[in-house]
């Protein structure tokens, strides 16, 4: 840039030079034509004139070239500095660009050698496709019969799925009958076991009659050899014959009165059997800590968990009694309803069996979410454990009414009532987000969907004029309901547990809710024209108006808010429970929430986790014991140390008396020695304090002389300015008087020496220089980087602690205990230097005293260093000693001591990986006036203990 901007000046010069020349040509031929017309005189005269009208106008020319050139030369830098800052933008652009392509580079060249591996790799790639090619073509004709033998094959299949499907279908239905048939033969070994023990009771009755007639007999007999004493007779055969069967009948008595005495003897054993488990329990529960037996602990958890079951179970007893008490028939007419109480019994049977059910079906969800529940909220349910045996209580009194025969129509179901609502409103409150059981959930709705069609087809038989409807919608939900029954995984099969969503479990819930409100609605309209009809004679009937009023009022108390009117409401109702069972039996037949094959791990049960954690709080309490009596015994030995220690410091405070005393003494040499150096140092501070008044003096002085010649300087550098202007001046008008052609060339070259233009340059040199010079530090670090970087890495001993039960732990922290002291001793020493101060004293007198004498301190650190490497040494005995006896084969017993084996040695003194020299520290002491050097030999740690060992010797 520069050399263009050069050659372009100098064109230009030449170009000036040259007309310069033509015009000076042009004034040589007019005068040379003036002094030939005029003469030499007027000549010069006009020749001057016109010179320096040349000059005036040559100056001018300079000038406003000069002022062009400033101003261009203005622009161009201003140009180049915002030019110089986008370069920098740029080049600080171009360099992140370049780090990245570096990067980008160093990862292409990792891919190109893959690359060249695997194409290094593959060179018999093409003999492989063509072995490939060929085996393709074997294969694919292989796949050609395949799917001919999978066509055929997948005939045969659906062939043996539409037979399994209609052998699944027989087996349900056989099913259903066989589960009909065994709840048959249960409910008849249930009344041959009630007609065995009236047997029984009667056996008992016939055989206390049978000992009366024998006491009778016995008299008779009496009285009969008395008459044949005196009629002298013989007896008739009739009478061998009634014995002969009075001792037949004797002995089938007795077979029966063995029975009944087994059945006793497995009563009362039963019986013991039981208490003896009561009283287990409460022995165990008196091992068990209290917050185990306190209210809504885990104790109260455990009984609600039994509680549940219980319930269903009691539940499940009454349904199956009630059944048998009432007699639940279909078939109600008009005289069944007016004129006898088997209606009214038949529908109190099947609202009861409803409610057992609906009270079955959400304690079995209670269940399944109890043993997937978290153990918090475990033994929260367990706080509520006083409620729900209130409600247990309540069932209780049904089953004391079935007991005493006394369970009829007139019983009040609100304890019932009041009980499933306390459950359903529980089960919403805390067990709502847990996992649901769906088999038993399906089951138990579809159980619950049957009872409440049985109770419906009563109310409608009972009011058969309200609405025919609702027999064919019960009729169709109970055909729904028993095609679900089919389709469901019996308990005892290997069937696989049915999988559905929330949506199909609130579908269930709110199908059981609209039945259950169908069916209160019907037996509230049946109570009231059952009151109604009461009031009327046999001839008259009920109105249906009257019919219709009773239903709105049913349908009002049911509902609440959402009744609008009998039909619609239960005609709505009916419609979603129907709704509901096609689209379950439809999903079962076509096996939508069947089970998918993937076992879901079961998370272990509350009460269990609740068991591994108190066993692990036993555990944990034995082991604090363990570790209190182990504390106990370490405290013992503690305090026999600590006694020890006790009669040691009584031996060094004795000693720390004559010590005080000496120090007395010391200290009173000390304080005469101070009064004397305090008398010293007043007259030093004297001495001071005068030269410091003398230099300040001094340097007031220095201070006016300095600033006098600072004002001097200032002086003539301000007349070395005015005489530089003065010379410029005289150089300017010196040189325009001795103007010459070559005038325009110097000042040219002036122009370029101060030009901006070269300055600028040598800026962008300067720069250019600083930015190489940053390169080649940035690229020195660099390969120093890498040269760290290919160093073995460092090796760093870790200290690991002793571990538990280690046989030479005690004697292993004795030794650090040493270690940590020498140390400490060491560095004190390399770190406190003592230095004898021999300088208040003249040389060649002896000293005041012997504290303070050289000698006897050099013979004190003598000492000292000595002692110090005799500990070391014994301390290094120790730890070898240690070491061998608790290495195996590391020492040798003798009689009177053990010594390492040479092997053991041998192993310590070699330069291995486990002990080897890592450095060397010099330390500089002073010892009355001599140096030393104190060698620190630092050892790593022995292999099996996780302390460093140092060694100090002095040379």
């Amino acid at each position: 840039m520069f050399c263009f901007f050069q050659s372009e000046g100098l064109q230009q010069e030449v170009e000036n030079l040259k007309e310069k020349v033509e015009e000076l040509t042009v004034d040589l031929e007019i005068l040379r034509s003036e002094i030939s017309e005029k003469g030499t005189d007027g000549v010069a005269s006009d020749y001057q004139v016109k010179q320096l009208e040349q000059q005036n106008e040559r100056l001018r020319d300079a000038l406003v070239k000069m002022r062009d050139l400033s101003n261009q030369e203005k622009n161009d830098a201003a140009r180049k500095t915002k030019l110089n800052e986008d370069m920098s933008k740029e080049s600080t652009a171009l360099k992140k660009d370049k780090e990245k392509l570096q990067s980008e580079v160093a990862s292409l060249q990792a891919e190109m050698i893959d690359l060249k591996d695997q194409v290094d790799a593959a060179l018999g790639a093409e003999e492989m496709v063509e072995t490939l090619t060929e085996r393709n073509l074997k294969l694919e004709d292989k796949i050609q019969s395949l799917e001919e033998e999978l066509a055929d094959l997948e005939a045969l299949h659906e062939m043996n799925e539409e037979l399994q499907e209609n052998a699944r279908e027989s087996e349900l239905e056989l099913r259903e009958d066989m589960d009909l048939a065994n709840g048959k033969v249960a409910e008849y070994k249930r009344k041959l076991d009630a007609t065995s023990e009236t047997i029984a009771d009667y056996e008992s009755t016939i055989s206390k009659f049978r000992e009366l007639v024998t006491s009778l007999k016995e008299s008779i007999r009496e009285l009969q050899s008395k008459q044949a004493e005196a009629g002298q007779k013989e007896a008739t055969p009739t009478i061998e014959t009634f014995d002969f069967k009075a001792k037949f009948a004797e002995t089938k008595a007795y077979a029966k009165d063995y029975e009944t005495i087994s059945k006793t003897i497995d009563m009362e054993l039963r019986k013991l059997e039981v208490a003896q488990a009561n009283k287990h329990i409460a022995m165990l529960q008196s091992f068990m800590p209290d917050f185990f037996v306190n209210r809504g602990g885990d104790h109260d958890a455990v009984l609600m968990l039994l509680m549940i079951p219980r319930i269903i179970g009691k539940a499940e007893m009454l349904s199956s009694q009630v059944k048998e008490k009432f007699e639940l028939t279909e078939g109600i007419n008009r005289e069944t309803v007016l004129k006898t109480h088997k209606a009214e019994q038949s529908s109190f049977g099947n609202n009861v069996i409803l409610m057992l059910s609906t009270l079955q079906a959400v304690l079995r969800q209670y269940e399944s979410a109890l043993n997937t529940c978290s153990t918090d909220l475990l033994l929260k349910i367990g706080t509520l454990l006083p409620e729900m045996n209130a409600h247990e209580k309540s069932m209780d009194y049904f089953v004391d009414l079935l007991r005493k025969d006394t369970l009829d129509e007139t019983v009040s179901l609100d304890l019932l009532e009041k009980s499933i609502a306390y459950f359903q409103q529980l089960y919403t409150v805390h067990l709502s987000s847990e996992k649901v059981d769906c088999t038993s959930m399906m089951a138990d709705k579809i159980r619950l969907t049957t009872n409440a069609t049985a109770s419906g087809r009563t109310g409608t038989n009972r009011n058969i004029y309200l609405d025919e409807d609702l027999e064919t919608c019960c009729n169709d939900t109970r055909t729904c309901a028993r095609k679900i029954k089919r389709r469901l995984p019996q308990k005892q099969g290997p069937a696989t547990p049915l999988n559905f969503g929330k949506e199909i479990q609130a579908l269930l819930s709110e199908a059981g809710k609209n039945i259950t409100h169908i069916v209160r609605s019907l037996q509230y309209t049946a109570a009231g024209a059952m009151q109604q009809a009461a009031l009327l004679t046999d001839s008259e009937g009920l109105l249906p108006k009257k019919i219709e009023e009773i239903a709105y009022q049913a349908t009002d108390k049911v509902y609440g808010k959402e009744d609008n009117g009998p039909y619609d409401t239960l005609r709505k109702s009916f419609g979603m429970v129907v709704g509901a069972m096609n689209k379950l039996a439809n999903a079962m037949e076509n096996g939508e929430y069947d089970f998918d094959g993937t076992h879901e791990k079961m998370p272990l049960a509350p009460v269990k986790v609740r068991a591994d954690m108190l066993r692990t709080q036993i555990a944990d309490i034995e082991l604090m014991k363990h570790r209190m009596a182990t504390k106990d015994e370490e405290i013992v030995e503690l305090k026999k140390k600590l006694l020890m220690k006790q009669e040691e410091l009584s031996s060094q405070q004795i000693r720390l008396g004559l010590l005080e005393k000496k120090v007395e003494n010391a200290t009173r040499d000390s304080d005469d020695r101070t009064d004397q150096m305090q008398r010293k140092m007043d007259d030093q501070l004297a001495q001071f304090k005068k030269k410091e008044k003398q230099y300040e003096e001094t340097l007031d002085s220095l201070q006016a002389d300095i600033d006098a010649l600072e004002q001097e300087k200032y002086e003539l550098k301000e007349r070395l300015k005015v005489l530089s202007k003065k010379s410029l001046l005289e150089g300017i008008s010196r040189q325009a008087s001795a103007t010459s052609p070559l005038s325009p060339m110097g000042g040219m070259s002036i122009s370029m020496q101060e030009s901006p233009v070269l300055q600028q340059q040598i800026v962008t040199l300067k720069e250019a220089l600083k930015f190489t010079k940053n390169e080649n530090i940035r690229l020195q670090a660099d390969q120093m980087k890498e040269k760290m970087a290919k160093l073995p890495p460092l090796r760093i001993q870790i200290n690991l602690e002793i571990p538990d039960g280690f046989p030479g732990a005690a004697d292993l922290k004795n030794l650090v205990k040493q270690t940590v002291e020498l140390q400490n001793e060491v560095n004190n020493l390399c770190s406190h230097p003592r230095v004898v101060d021999i300088t208040k004293r003249k040389p060649g007198l002896e000293p005041a005293s012997q504290s303070v004498d050289p000698v006897k301190e050099l013979i004190a650190r003598t000492t000292l260093l000595t002692l110090l490497e005799k500990k070391m040494q014994e301390l290094q005995a120790n730890i070898t000693t240690v070491q061998a006896a608790n290495r195996p084969g590391g020492q040798v017993r003798a009689d009177f001591s053990t010594f390492p084996t040479p092997q053991f040695a041998k192993m310590l003194h070699e330069k291995s990986s486990d002990s080897m020299l890592v450095a060397k520290k010099y330390c500089s002491t002073i010892n009355g006036g001599i140096y030393k050097k104190l060698n620190c030999t630092t050892v790593t740690s022995f292999s099996g203990f996780g302390h460093n060992v140092k060694k100090y010797r002095p040379r």
